[in-house]
């Protein structure tokens, strides 16, 4: 599982696109993201890295938790 800590996700519309930018990577991948946390889980046998990017590259800043 990787985990991340993604910010400035503020609604449901947020975490539609942090999912979309994930399945953009892997489309397989199961995704589990919480507002109130700003964690985001990814199943996935994707590099981790270009999870990141991708959430990024979405406008949402992220690392590696």
């Amino acid at each position: 599982m990787i985990k991340l800590n993604v910010q400035e996700m503020a609604c449901g519309g947020c975490v539609k696109s942090v999912t979309e930018a994930v399945k953009g990577v892997d489309a397989s991948a199961e995704v589990d993201a919480s507002l109130e946390t700003g964690e985001v889980k990814v199943e996935s046998g994707a590099n981790p890295e270009a999870i990141r990017t991708a959430i990024e590259e979405a406008g949402f800043p992220a690392a590696l938790a």
